[in-house]
């Protein structure tokens, strides 16, 4: 059985190649077995019409048998030179011919069911339309042929029993070479189905797995995308401190260090310097201010600082506001106005809003003129509380309000050259996001400025107590 399975292997790989394509392969083994098998039969029947000698099988029957066992030989070295054109077309020319010339001497010998069989192949092994017609007529015109000459020619073939046996030789052989020929053709159509469905899983699992791969791609670009967003951020934030620390803080420290510097040097009288203390006075304001407001910025770029939302009381806390700022509104003679309801109340972080009313109304004290005013009143929306804070000052430009909604540091000076941090905006806008709600402002140039601050308004919860049940 090993030798068997190894011989039909070796016939089945004669002329193999890997460049060939799945449909030349399936082809080639099946051109191999029945040229293998045709090649047996022929052998037979060479052997038996030379046995039964010149009384039964005259020398034309032999010639073309021992002529198809040379053919079928040629062909397999066709084959193996990889002449598979040149091969099937001397395959569909001399076999059939030698076929219907092994016939002549015994009519009905069953040779010309394998001219039927010729006829099939031809539409499987040529593709032209024109060779398929050309092999199909010249099988055809050869059945027709012999069939007219048994037709002539009845003989006596079944009264001797070697024509008998030889006649039934070749119609058992004819039909199991049609047989072996469509199980051959059938189930390699089916291994190749079987080919392509398991090659469609193979490519459906490889999708799969690409498209896994590529979400999982996809996951790790965003989260890229989203670590190189916040190491641009990182990177604006100590742009904006350096920028700030170097420009704003290290102006204030400079002109303390310069009349620092005077007084030790003693060029300075009594008189003159109790005159520039308020100077100097301002100057240390200026920088704790800077600094508060820079220790609250960073702490909420950095989303180190905790919002702790609460009820909270806004009449209270803008008279402390205002308190808070009292002497500067005085020295420019300007009204501070609080007309905010007792009862309002919002969701908001306390140090937070602390932080937003002062940066406002500081705001709104440098850039209103003496004798201006600045408002502080409320709107009660549905579930929303708007603050807002409204001056009668210089206002702000077009482009001005541009640079104030940017992420870019910006400062101007106030109505008395007064010298601002540059972030108390910014921090107004950040504190008001991080507590839910939505800075607005509506300004134009030379008609003051209305700062909106939209809030959640605070909703108290009753709890209901239940009812005691007395019990006797």
């Amino acid at each position: 059985m090993i030798f068997l399975h190894n011989l039909i292997q070796k016939i089945k790989d004669i002329g193999y190649t890997d460049q060939m394509s799945d449909y030349e392969k399936k082809r080639l083994v099946i051109f191999n077995i029945l040229n293998f098998t045709g090649f047996s039969l022929a052998v037979i029947r060479t052997l038996y019409s030379l046995l039964a000698t010149s009384l039964y099988f005259n020398s034309w029957t032999i010639a073309a048998n021992i002529a198809l066992v040379a053919i079928f030989v040629g062909l397999f070295l066709l084959i193996h030179r990889h002449l598979y054109s040149t091969a099937t077309i001397v395959s569909f020319i001399t076999v059939p011919i030698l076929l219907a010339l092994s016939s002549l001497t015994t009519p009905e010998s069953g040779t010309e069911i394998y001219l039927i069989l010729y006829m099939m192949l031809a539409f499987f092994f040529l593709h032209r339309i024109k060779n398929i017609i050309t092999a199909f007529g010249y099988s055809l015109i050869l059945y027709v042929g012999l069939h007219f000459y048994y037709k002539n020619n009845p003989g006596n073939s079944t009264t001797d029993l070697v024509v008998t046996y030889y006649t039934a030789f070749n119609y058992l052989c004819s039909f199991l070479m049609i047989f072996i020929t469509m199980y051959l053709i059938k189930f390699q159509v089916w291994k190749y189905e079987r080919s392509i469905k398991a090659k469609k899983e193979l490519l459906l699992l490889t999708n799969q797995n690409i498209l896994f791969k590529t979400k999982q791609i996809e996951l790790q670009s965003a989260l890229l995308q989203q670590k190189n967003i916040e190491l641009t951020e990182l990177n604006n934030i100590k742009i904006k401190l350096f920028s700030i620390i170097s420009h704003d803080l290290r102006t204030s420290i400079y002109a303390l260090k310069n009349i620092m510097d005077a007084f030790a040097k003693g060029g300075f009288s009594r008189e003159e310097m109790l005159s520039s203390l308020p100077g100097v006075n301002g100057e240390i304001d200026k920088c704790v201010e800077l600094m508060d407001n820079l220790l609250s910025w960073a702490r909420n770029q950095l989303n180190e600082s905790k919002v702790m939302l609460q009820s909270l009381e806004l009449r209270s806390m803008t008279a402390n506001i205002f308190k808070f700022f009292s002497k500067k509104a005085m020295e420019k003679n300007i009204h501070l106005i609080n007309n905010i309801q007792p009862t309002t109340q919002v969701y908001a972080d306390p140090d937070m809003m602390k932080t937003i009313l002062r940066n406002l109304v500081g705001n709104a004290i440098k850039f209103t003129k003496e004798g201006g005013k600045i408002e502080i009143f409320t709107e009660r929306n549905n579930d929303k509380i708007k603050v807002m804070i409204k001056d009668d000052g210089v206002g702000i430009s077009e482009e001005a309000m541009k640079k104030i909604f940017s992420e870019r540091y910006y400062t101007t000076l106030g109505t008395r050259q007064e010298m601002g941090t540059g972030l108390g905006l910014m921090i107004c806008r950040d504190f008001v996001k991080s507590n839910n709600g939505q800075f607005e402002v509506n300004s134009k140039n030379g008609e003051g400025a209305c700062f909106t601050i939209t809030l959640p308004a605070y909703k108290k919860i009753v709890q209901l107590q239940e009812p005691s049940i007395n019990t006797f």
